[in-house]
């Protein structure tokens, strides 16, 4: 959580600075990606990462250098070799589902991914993430009806953070509570406070460990609040005041978990200290290395496309 914070927070400056682009922020979303994290095999099981995933998606094992490398679009950018803006995560080697820009896309994908792994024999569990505007999809509700009728092995997580972009969630739903979704394809829902990890965990351990054991999908409401603006091309305060932001900032997950570990003794002052100077000090070597890092070569764009045949390249990617 202190990692993609620092990152977050990394990213916006460099933002300012005219060295980075587009920032999508995770700034309040940290503790669901951390509880998927903990409550999930790595080895076994996989991610369909809401583009405000990035606690996830280093749970999942990318590391910072990797993260800042897709941030400045490097050829060493392990999700998308540098095609792709900033949180189009995927990684086939770390079961990273690859995210799109159209949502949600991904979330009929990672059910394919579950059907797949029926069809293989794994017990591997799918983690799908997705917002609160996703949510009204119809795609999200054909995937969640076909999870149910093959029972397959799949945890829906929305991550509900009140607006989708500028629009509050009572002009796009019309329930508030989303998971009473979950009777309709008989599943198992329930709301979390998602700002909480302590919270979030144990509902995302027994919804996993109940789609290991064969007995199909659960729905997860984590209910959280994203401190920035949508993405960096947002003016948030057309559609929000900074009293209702600031409000939200009073129940921030990391300073919560902070403040637990304190009072139960898991963690000093010193620790804290030290882990979070250690974190900062990760971070600035990773944003100054990816920066460092060359661009990918024109050509590579056509790498990786659905062409069984190489393409002929166009005169200007020689250059």
């Amino acid at each position: 959580m202190l990692v993609a914070r620092r990152i977050d927070d990394t990213m916006w400056t460099l933002r300012r600075q005219g060295k980075g682009h587009f920032v999508v922020s995770s700034a309040g979303h940290e503790a669901i990606g951390a509880a998927a994290g903990l409550a999930a095999d790595q080895e076994t099981d996989f991610l369909a990462p809401h583009y405000r995933d990035l606690a996830a998606c280093l749970a999942w094992g990318l590391q910072p250098r990797e993260v800042m490398a897709h941030y400045f679009g490097r050829a060493a950018d392990p999700c998308t070799g540098g095609r792709q803006p900033y949180a189009h995560w995927g990684s086939s080697e770390r079961h990273i589902i690859s995210q799109e820009g159209p949502q949600p896309n991904v979330v009929s994908h990672a059910v394919g991914v579950a059907f797949a792994n029926r069809r293989l024999g794994s017990r591997g569990v799918v983690w799908i993430a997705f917002g609160d505007g996703g949510a009204q999809k119809g795609e999200v509700h054909e995937a969640m009806n076909f999870a149910s009728i093959h029972r397959l092995a799949v945890v829906f997580c929305i991550e509900n953070n009140l607006y989708t972009q500028s629009v509050p969630l009572r002009l796009e739903s019309s329930v508030p509570d989303l998971s009473v979704r979950a009777a309709s394809y008989g599943m198992p829902g329930a709301s979390v406070d998602g700002m909480d990890l302590l919270a979030v965990y144990p509902l995302a351990r027994q919804a996993v460990a109940r789609a290991r054991r064969g007995e199909g999908p659960s729905l997860i409401e984590a209910r959280a609040y994203r401190y920035m603006p949508n993405t960096s091309n947002d003016d948030d305060t057309r559609y929000r005041s900074r009293e209702e932001v600031d409000t939200w900032r009073q129940r921030d997950p990391i300073a919560r978990l902070r403040a637990h570990l304190l009072h139960s003794g898991a963690l000093s002052e010193t620790s804290a200290a030290e882990l979070e100077n250690e974190v900062s000090q990760e971070v600035a070597e990773a944003a100054t290395w990816a920066e460092a890092q060359p661009d990918a070569q024109p050509r590579d764009a056509l790498l990786h496309t659905w062409a069984d045949g190489s393409v002929r390249p166009l005169a200007w990617m020689d250059d």
